[in-house]
């Protein structure tokens, strides 16, 4: 069965997503893009409040873009993830293409990236650093072109060489695009298969509403990836409702 994946900035809004029925927390600040890293403390806050929580779902955490560890090292980060253990950890590929990127962080746009070096080897190096026990997710972008990043096909064949679990889809630029407007459902079907014969989860977000939602259970993803469409006005800067979240899980159960 699909599972709902709600991002959340808060211990509040990671119990309205779970009190709304969210299979999946992952924490995470929209502020700072896609994937952006929110702080060890909020970090540290989140994952208290579930446990508290009489309801104890799975924990992911973004790490923001690889680019942006290779400017500035978070050990700060490091020690979090491994006080805090979550199931699932994603860093994005923005940037590694590319250095002329919008809505990348600072640290990140002024990263040089050597023509001769392997964003491969650099992101399994840094998964390896930060948590090798935990279920690492390959982040593919729809929009690969405007972020800089591998395009799908790479990052899927990366997620098999170095066994990732979960190929998630999602979309740099958080803009009114949606998933569909860089994918067909075609080719999302085509992806769909090839996880499947790999073994791999696919994980599927970037702007998915009730209005496209229909659309995108056809894929059959293993997991739907929310964050905009449950906060208060469709705004992923506003605050997650539990009753926004409850009306999404009932729409694909």
């Amino acid at each position: 069965m699909t599972q709902l994946l709600v991002s959340v900035r808060s211990p509040i809004e990671a119990i309205a997503a779970v009190d709304g029925g969210a299979d999946i927390v992952d924490v995470k600040e929209p502020q700072r893009g896609s994937l952006g890293c929110a702080s060890p403390a909020m970090i540290q806050e989140i994952h208290s409040a579930l446990n508290s929580h009489r309801v104890h779902p799975p924990l992911s955490v973004a790490l923001g873009e690889l680019p942006e560890w290779n400017a500035a090292p978070r050990d700060d980060i490091r020690q979090t993830i491994k006080a805090t253990a979550p199931r699932f950890l994603k860093i994005g590929l923005a940037g590694t293409q590319s250095r002329n990127i919008p809505n990348l962080t600072a640290a990140a746009a002024s990263f040089r990236h050597s023509a001769t070096a392997s964003w491969f080897d650099e992101w399994q190096q840094l998964r390896s650093e930060i948590a090798e026990s935990s279920t690492w997710v390959a982040v593919a972008y729809a929009d690969a072109d405007q972020a800089g990043s591998p395009g799908i096909d790479d990052v899927l064949s990366a997620a098999i060489t170095s066994n990732c679990s979960v190929l998630l889809i999602d979309t740099h630029a958080k803009d009114t695009r949606s998933l569909f407007a860089h994918l067909a459902g075609s080719e999302l079907m085509a992806i769909r298969e090839r996880t499947l014969h790999h073994g791999l989860k696919l994980a599927l977000a970037g702007q998915i509403t009730l209005a496209n939602l229909p659309d995108v259970i056809r894929i059959e993803p293993d997991i739907i990836a929310v964050r905009g469409a449950v906060c208060d006005g469709g705004l992923r800067t506003a605050s997650v409702s539990a009753t926004l979240v409850q009306q999404f899980r009932a729409a694909f159960v």
